[in-house]
C-alpha cells in the first residue's frame, strides 16, 4: 500500500495509508542477536522457572489454576472485544456441568468460555503425543468459534479472503497480513522453523507467536488462538513442566506497545526488539502469576481453617476443593459430585452463607437448587 491508499472492507472505507504489509521473503528471519535479548531473555527464563517450580511444590496448584484459566479467556478475548466478566463465563461453566439452563448468560460469555475449551483440547492433543501442527492449530480454531459470532467464520478453516489488522472506530487498517494464496506455504514454514530451529526456546517462541499473528491465518479468532498457543509452546520446550502460563494480562495493558513492535517485524525486519519485549512480558507477567497464585494459596489454607471451624466435619474439605475449583457453581452439583456424602453436603451451604463465605447469586426456590459464589475467591483472580 502507498501513502494516502483507501480500501473497502465490507463497504466501509479505511485509511491504509499507514499500514504495514506482511514481510513476504523475511521469514525465517536470520537469528537474533542474542546480545541484544540476552539480559530480557535471562530474567524472563529465571522468572518463569521460579513460577514453574512453585507450581509443582503446591500441592493442589491444578485446583487453583482451574479459575485463572478462565481469567486469562476473558482477557484474551476482551483484546479482541469480545466483553464478558470472569463470573458470567463461570456461570455459563457451573451450568453447563449441572445441566441446567438458569442462569446462563450472554452469548459473549459462551464465547469466552470456548477459549478455555479448545485450550484444554489442544493440551489433550498435545499430551497424547500429538506434535504441534496445522491439524491440532485448526482443531483448536473450530472449537474456539463453534458458537456464536464466530461459528459463520469458516470454524478451523484458513481464510479464503485478505484479512486485515486495524481500528474499527477510527476506520485504519494497520497491518495487512499475508495474502490467502501464500498463506498454506507461510504456515508450512512456520511449523518448520518451530520444529528445526536451534535459537533459544524463548527466542522460538516469542518468534513463532509475531509470525502467527503476522500470517493471521484465519477469519476471526487469530489473536486468540495465537496467544493460546504461547503457553503449549513453553510446555513443549520443556521451559515449564506444564502449560499453565497466562500471558493475554500483560498484552492487553500493554496494547498500543504490543501492536507496535508486531508491526516493526513486517517494517523494518526488527526482530530482535520484539523479542525483547516479548521477553519482558514473560517476565512481568510470571511475577504477576507468581504474586496471584501465592495470594490464592493463602486464601486456601485461610479457607480450609475457617470451613473447618464453620462445618465441623471431616468432609470440610471436600468442600474447600470442590468451591476453589469452581467458585461459581450450582448447590445440586456441588452435593452431588464433591468427595463426600451428599446428605452431609446438602447442610454445608446454608452453613457457609449464614458465615458470610458464600454469596448466594440465585436462592433455591422448592426443588431448584441455588447458584452461589465464593466471592472472596473471586476478588483475588479479577484484581491479579
Amino acid at each position: 500500500m502507498t501513502s494516502g491508499q483507501t480500501i473497502s472492507i465490507h463497504n466501509t472505507i479505511y485509511d491504509c495509508s499507514s499500514a504495514a504489509n506482511y514481510h513476504y521473503g523475511g521469514f525465517p528471519p536470520s537469528p537474533v542477536d542474542i546480545n541484544q535479548v540476552f539480559e530480557p531473555l535471562t530474567e524472563a527464563l529465571q522468572k518463569l522457572t521460579r513460577y514453574d517450580e512453585k507450581l509443582q511444590h503446591m500441592p493442589n496448584s491444578e485446583l487453583l489454576l482451574a479459575p485463572l484459566r478462565q481469567r486469562d479467556a476473558v482477557v484474551s478475548s476482551r483484546m479482541e472485544g469480545t466483553i464478558s466478566t470472569l463470573e458470567e463465563v463461570l456461570r455459563l461453566e457451573a451450568s453447563a456441568s449441572a445441566k441446567r439452563t438458569e442462569g446462563t448468560t450472554h452469548n459473549e460469555a459462551i464465547e469466552v468460555a470456548l477459549y478455555a475449551r479448545a485450550l484444554k483440547l489442544a493440551e489433550g492433543q498435545l499430551s497424547d503425543g500429538y506434535g504441534l501442527s496445522e491439524y491440532l492449530i485448526k482443531s483448536a480454531h473450530e472449537t474456539l468459534l463453534s458458537y456464536g459470532r464466530g461459528a459463520e467464520k469458516s470454524p478451523g478453516q484458513y481464510k479464503s479472503q485478505q484479512n486485515y489488522i486495524g481500528e474499527r472506530t477510527r476506520k485504519r487498517v494497520d497491518f495487512i497480513p499475508i495474502a490467502p494464496e501464500k498463506l498454506q506455504r507461510g504456515m508450512q514454514d512456520l511449523l518448520l522453523f518451530i520444529n528445526n530451529d536451534t535459537q533459544h526456546a524463548l527466542v522460538k517462541t516469542a518468534i513463532f507467536h509475531a509470525e502467527f499473528e503476522a500470517l493471521h491465518p484465519f477469519e476471526d479468532g487469530n489473536g486468540r488462538v495465537g496467544r493460546m498457543l504461547i503457553p503449549l509452546m513453553l510446555w513443549t520446550q520443556r521451559i515449564l513442566s506444564a502449560p499453565h502460563f497466562f500471558v493475554s494480562d500483560y498484552f492487553e495493558r500493554n496494547k498500543e506497545e504490543y501492536v507496535e513492535r508486531l508491526r516493526g517485524v513486517s517494517l523494518t525486519g526488527d526482530w530482535s526488539n520484539w523479542c525483547a519485549f516479548f521477553m519482558v512480558a514473560l517476565d512481568a507477567q510470571a511475577s504477576s502469576n507468581i504474586s496471584v497464585v501465592s495470594q490464592m494459596q493463602a486464601h486456601y489454607e485461610e479457607m480450609t481453617e475457617r470451613f473447618r471451624q464453620v462445618l465441623r466435619s471431616q468432609y470440610f474439605s471436600a468442600a474447600v476443593d470442590y468451591m476453589f475449583a469452581r467458585p461459581v457453581f450450582w448447590n445440586n452439583h456441588f452435593v452431588e459430585t464433591a468427595q463426600a456424602p451428599s446428605s452431609t453436603l446438602r447442610n454445608f451451604t446454608p452453613k457457609l452463607v449464614d458465615e458470610g463465605l458464600l454469596d448466594v447469586l440465585i436462592p433455591p426456590a422448592g426443588r431448584a437448587p441455588g447458584l452461589y459464589a465464593l466471592s472472596s475467591l473471586l476478588k483475588i483472580i479479577d484484581a491479579s
